[in-house]
C-alpha cells in the first residue's frame, strides 16, 4: 500500500473551511480509492507553525487561502525554513489563493509560472517580478510547485493532487461524487470590473462617472477633454496615472461589465445586449468577450444564469 502524506498548514489567519474541508475531501478520496481497489492511501495532518514537523516526510504540503492579510503580506523565517526542507525532501509545495504570496515571499516560485487570486494580480506581479504569473489559471502545475487561484480552488488543488498521486479517474469519481465541477475552466470566467476610485485626482473622477452614465454611448476623447478644458494627451496621462489603464480601455471593461449583467439577470438576447452596452457590430462584441472571459456570450449565459435563451 502506498501512503501520501499531506501536510496542511494551519498558518495564523488560515481559512479554516478550507483547511478542514481539504482534509474532509482527501478522506473521501481514500474511499474512492477503496472503491477502485487502488493501493494507494491520503494521510492528511493538519499542524499550526509550532507544530511542524520536518522529521515527517511528507510528499505534499498545502498553504490554503485566509481569511485576511496578516500573515501572507509578512515574511516567516520557520515557515519558509521548514517549506525548504520539504522541498529538498522531495515533497510538492501547493497552494491555493494568497497561499502563492507565502510560496512568493520564499522564493519558490522564482521563474516558475503561477497563479493567485485574480484581485491580487497586480500587487503581486508587483512584489514578486521573478514569479510568471498567469492569474487567468485556475490551476498551475510546474512540478515540485504547484498553485491555485481563488479562495475555493482548494478543490481544484484537491483534485489536482489526487489526479497527480493517484489517478484522474479516481479524481474524477470524487467529482461526481461531490457534486463539483472539475472540469476546465478558468479565473477569467469569473473577473469582475471594479474601478479604481481612491486615486484623489478629481477631473478623473468625474470622467469615470461621466463614462459611468454614457458608457454606451458614442464618446470621443478629444470632446471629453474639451468639457474639462485640458488637452487629450493630458487627460489620457492623468487618466493611466490615476487608473491605470486608457480611456478606451476602461470604457470597454466597463461596457463589458454591464454586459454580463445583462447576460446574467436578463433575457435578451446576445445581439440586443451587444447594442445596449454601446457594440454596434456584434461580432466585434462577442471577440472582446471572449478574450477578455475566456468564453462566448451564449457559453457565459449557460455558465451563470439559471436561464437560457436561444439567439
Amino acid at each position: 500500500m502506498k501512503i501520501v502524506i499531506i501536510e496542511i498548514i494551519n498558518y495564523p489567519t488560515a481559512s479554516q473551511s478550507a483547511v478542514h474541508g481539504f482534509a474532509e475531501t482527501m478522506m473521501l478520496a481514500n474511499t474512492i480509492c477503496q472503491q477502485f481497489d487502488a493501493s494507494i492511501r491520503f494521510d492528511v495532518g493538519i499542524n499550526t507553525l509550532e507544530q511542524l514537523d520536518i522529521e515527517r516526510h511528507a510528499k505534499v504540503v498545502v498553504l490554503p487561502p485566509c481569511i485576511n492579510d496578516d500573515f501572507y503580506t509578512q515574511h516567516n523565517t520557520v515557515l519558509n525554513q521548514y517549506l525548504l526542507k520539504m522541498q529538498q525532501q522531495g515533497a510538492v509545495l501547493a497552494s491555493a489563493c494568497v497561499g502563492a504570496f507565502i510560496l512568493a515571499r520564499g522564493g519558490f516560485l522564482d521563474n516558475k509560472f503561477c497563479t493567485t487570486h485574480w484581485r491580487l494580480g497586480e500587487s503581486f506581479r508587483s512584489a514578486f517580478p521573478r514569479a510568471k504569473l498567469n492569474d487567468n489559471a485556475i490551476i498551475v502545475n510546474e512540478g515540485n510547485v504547484i498553485t491555485a487561484g481563488g479562495r475555493m480552488a482548494w478543490l481544484d488543488l484537491v483534485f489536482e493532487i489526487i489526479s497527480l498521486f493517484s489517478s484522474p479517474t479516481i479524481a474524477l469519481s470524487l467529482s461526481k461524487e461531490m457534486v463539483v465541477d472539475s472540469g476546465f475552466r478558468e479565473q477569467r470566467f469569473y473577473h469582475q470590473f471594479i474601478p479604481k476610485l481612491d486615486h484623489g485626482d478629481e477631473m478623473v473622477l468625474r470622467v469615470q462617472n461621466y463614462l459611468d452614465e454614457h458608457y454606451a454611448k458614442p464618446f470621443s476623447v478629444k470632446n471629453i477633454a474639451e468639457s474639462y478644458f485640458v488637452s487629450p494627451r493630458t487627460l489620457q496621462r492623468r487618466f493611466i496615472k490615476a487608473v491605470d489603464s486608457t480611456i478606451v480601455q476602461y470604457l470597454q471593461k466597463l461596457r463589458l461589465h454591464n454586459a454580463c449583467q445583462l447576460i446574467e439577470l436578463t433575457k435578451k438576447g446576445i445581439s440586443e445586449i451587444s447594442y445596449d452596452v454601446g457594440y454596434q457590430d456584434v461580432s466585434a462584441f462577442r471577440k472582446v468577450f471572449i478574450r477578455e472571459y475566456g468564453l462566448t456570450p451564449t457559453e457565459f449565459r449557460k455558465r451563470f444564469s439559471t436561464d437560457s435563451i436561444t439567439e
